[in-house]
């Protein structure tokens, strides 16, 4: 991209965030702000045909029902609030908040006509579609409303249930390593006309504090990415609860297994029509980029900001204690859900990698169904990975 080889030139190297930031950011040419090479007419980014990535919603409406049943518990223990506030950050297309809403319809009237409906999304070109999608829901009693970011949430204004699928993955991310002379960090420069890494001080103390904060240390040559924004993100998703449940879907770890050694060069990786790449300076601001969630940094943000982790699971498990086996046998067994379910709970695949953590602001929701079953407990949120026997060296 012309404008990052530009502002190379003009103010010198860039942190790894901020050329995330601009890769799929920029309002001219990211991969998520311009239509560019996928004018409106064209398909999504998202989805299984002519896209560059798949999110579970694109294989059946099976996440959909099972969130449906798990709002349905959540609206329950708040006492069936006269407004509901159902909000989802980072939408993609809106088929899961699409096909949520036809849940709740079918089977929830009740609720279906409490709701109170947000959408957080800060791409013109993904809220476009979004609003294709849900035109018909949109114009009901309540209607939708549309924010730009987690800001435009007042502080302590919702009650119900703020939810998001394969958001975090997406922020921007610091890329550093760790040297014999401690704490490095990667920048993006420009040499023979290609963008190139380079490693230098890092930019900003917060790096070495996340990392002393999880209590890890990492042995020489490690190379990782650390997400402040998701921090930052979260820190605002709970300013804007008053009650209710906070619940996270993406794929990622615990500490103990992000910073585990086979993933010593990080987690990065870029995606262009279903092909994974691990050169995220191929095709600026044409392929999508993203970075594995650490799930322990964002349950410890939630609770410095008042939320309390209630559990963190898998998709597998989550799926299975809200009743995923019930709903294919209600459909025949060897329906069309039969095949979507099995990649949705395929190990390894989606059902291992994507994880669940489920936060609650008040004591109104004292457990929640999803996590009935749940392959780790509190402890995995906050325990020292094993190779921490030293903190992080600044």
């Amino acid at each position: 991209m012309q404008r990052i080889a530009t502002l190379i030139e003009h103010t010198g190297p860039l942190t790894f965030a901020r050329f995330m930031e601009l890769a799929l950011y920029d309002e001219e040419h990211g991969y998520y702000m311009t239509r560019g090479h996928r004018p409106r007419s064209a398909p999504s980014p998202i989805g299984t045909d002519g896209g560059d990535f798949f999110t579970a919603p694109c294989l059946s409406p099976l996440l959909a029902r099972c969130l449906v049943r798990q709002l349905v518990e959540i609206d329950e223990h708040l006492g069936h609030p006269a407004v509901f506030h159902l909000v989802e950050m980072g939408p993609g297309d809106g088929t899961l908040f699409r096909d949520m809403l036809r849940e709740c319809e079918a089977r929830h009237g009740s609720l279906l006509s409490r709701l109170s409906c947000v959408l957080v999304e800060r791409s013109p070109v993904l809220q476009c579609r979004q609003r294709d999608m849900l035109s018909s829901w949109a114009t009901r009693a309540g209607g939708i409303r549309w924010v730009d970011d987690v800001s435009g949430l007042a502080p302590g204004s919702l009650t119900g249930l703020l939810f998001s699928n394969e958001l975090v993955d997406a922020f921007p991310v610091h890329r550093i390593r760790m040297e014999r002379d401690g704490l490095r960090e990667l920048y993006v420069t420009r040499r023979g006309g290609e963008f190139v890494e380079i490693a230098g001080a890092p930019s900003t103390p917060e790096l070495a504090s996340f990392l002393n904060d999880l209590g890890v240390g990492l042995p020489d040559g490690f190379t990782t990415e650390i997400n402040l924004n998701a921090v930052r993100w979260m820190e605002r998703v709970a300013g804007a609860v008053d009650r209710g449940v906070v619940i996270t879907i993406d794929y990622g770890h615990t500490s103990r297994d992000y910073f585990a050694p086979e993933r010593q060069r990080g987690t990065l990786m870029g995606y262009h029509r279903h092909t994974v790449s691990t050169n995220p300076y191929a095709r600026v601001g044409e392929q999508d980029l993203t970075a594995h969630v650490n799930f322990s940094s964002l349950a410890r943000a939630g609770e410095r900001a008042g939320l309390t982790a209630m559990g963190l699971t898998n998709l597998t498990h989550f799926l299975m204690s809200l009743g995923i086996d019930e709903m294919i046998e209600d459909g025949g067994g060897e329906s069309a859900m039969a095949g979507p379910a099995a990649q949705l709970l395929r190990h390894p695949g989606m059902g291992s990698t994507f994880k669940i953590l489920v936060q609650r602001k008040g004591d109104d929701v004292p457990a929640v169904r999803g996590l009935r079953h749940r392959p780790f407990f509190e402890s995995a949120l906050t325990a020292v990975p094993e190779a921490a026997a030293l903190r992080a060296r600044a």
